[in-house]
């Protein structure tokens, strides 16, 4: 794990964790919302309903009658019954429920002839004007609907005629949009609290894997000092027997794990080297083209030896700011891998362009058993395929990881696909800042 990794892994915790409190903030918010959308929508059809089945007229406002009010037990039926206002009509035991309640009424006989117009429960629609509203209730067909603040409903009464009401809901109306509002703002500024609380824990959470980290490079750094001397020791012992007893197939066998240790070793320290961050002072302008050439030359050889063809599309003049130290490994480690892979007598190919200030460098050959393969997996470490990352092609599966550490630290990706027996390896690198 590198230092980009680490901003990857903090950048991810930081997404992941304010999309999960802003959809839960949005959940809560939403619920709340519809919710009391639902409730009143509810009271509004009861009190139609209770208005309906009295024809019109609210019994305790028509008739002068005064209800007493209710002392009875209060329990916690009645309680959530007041919260979410589930009677018919409200509180019917409030005895202003039948003074605050604004409606009008149209009632028509069984030929939809007008027979009686109620408005003495409303001061802002004259007769005429309910009148015009009954018609368009009539007209548009609807049993319940909605004209502006005024909810309304068409039933027919007892007798055969027909009874419009509206219901004044702007009270209602007023109080929902006061919730929406509060409910966006409340979200806005929670979101931006929540913003800051989870970057500033952001630090906090990814603490223990940068502690991880640094003790992963310093075992890895003592390790690899460490076994450098056994190693040295079992080497030189080895030669002095050949020396005094003559080469023989167990002392080889030796020299070629002393050989593949050595090299591991030397792997497992370029890993910890490549998890470091490129100093300023290495990031320059880079020719590019001449760090590939060179780097592509000194493995013509053994390209060559193996059976193997090159083919270099190498462009000229592609430049960035880099440090070449890492264009060059970063070729070294892909044409490398591509050697070890190759077909026989198959070709290998170097390719080069520029991309803007960057660049885009593909390392392909030929592999005919790579279908079916899982590549994603690819650039994980010590990660060998078992067909083909196989012991016998000296591979450690730290190339392609060491690779895509270089990548990233370049701002860019690797990508690796297979078509046609041909496997191309495609690194995209943006310049870096100086």
């Amino acid at each position: 794990m590198n230092e980009n990794t680490v901003r990857k892994l903090r950048r991810k915790f930081i997404i992941i964790s304010f999309l999960s409190l802003l959809g839960a903030m949005m959940i809560i918010a939403g619920l709340l919302y519809y919710s009391n959308v639902a409730l009143e929508n509810k009271n509004i059809r009861n009190t139609l309903q209770y208005i309906v089945d009295n024809e019109g007229h609210l019994p305790g406002a028509k008739d002068g009658v005064k209800r007493e009010p209710d002392f009875g037990e209060y329990d916690v039926i009645r309680f959530l019954n007041e919260i979410f206002n589930q009677n018919a009509g409200g509180d019917l035991n409030n005895p202003e429920f039948y003074y605050t309640t604004r409606y009008f009424a149209i009632i028509y006989d069984d030929e939809q002839n007008l027979s009686e117009v109620i408005v003495n429960h409303i001061a802002a629609v004259t007769e005429s004007e309910a009148e015009t509203y009954g018609e368009q209730a009539l007209m548009h067909g609807h049993r319940f609907g909605r004209y502006g603040e005024y909810y309304y409903q068409v039933a027919k009464m007892e007798d055969g005629g027909t009874i419009v009401v509206y219901l004044d809901s702007s009270n209602m109306l007023k109080v929902n949009n006061r919730l929406l509002y509060l409910a966006m703002l409340l979200l806005f500024f929670g979101i931006l609290f929540a913003g800051i609380l989870v970057y500033v824990f952001s630090f906090k959470a990814i603490e223990p894997e940068i502690k991880n980290m640094k003790i992963q490079k310093q075992f890895i750094t003592n390790a690899s000092h460490e076994l450098k001397t056994p190693l040295s020791v079992i080497r030189a012992n080895t030669e002095m027997q050949e020396m005094l007893n003559g080469e023989n197939e167990w002392t080889q066998s030796t020299l070629r794990q002393v050989n593949r240790m050595s090299g591991l070793i030397q792997n497992l320290v370029m890993v910890a080297r490549a998890d470091e961050h490129v100093r300023e002072e290495e990031a320059s302008e880079c020719d590019i083209t001449k760090a590939v050439k060179e780097t592509t030359e000194t493995f013509s050889p053994v390209i060559q030896q193996d059976g193997k063809k090159l083919f270099e599309g190498i462009k000229d003049n592609v430049t960035m700011v880099a440090a070449d130290s890492q264009i060059r490994q970063l070729c070294s480690l892909l044409l490398d891998n591509a050697i070890k892979y190759c077909d026989e007598s198959g070709t290998i190919s170097v390719i080069l362009n520029q991309r803007g200030k960057g660049i885009v460098l593909t390392v392909s050959n030929n592999y005919k058993d790579g279908k079916g393969v899982d590549y994603s997996r690819f650039f994980e470490r010590f990660y060998r395929e078992d067909r083909s990352h196989n012991t016998d092609k000296g591979g450690y599966g730290i190339g392609l990881s060491i690779a895509e550490s270089i990548v990233e630290k370049y701002r860019g990706a690797i990508n690796v696909n297979w078509k046609n027996g041909i496997i191309s390896f495609q690194c995209i690198l943006k310049q870096l800042k100086k």
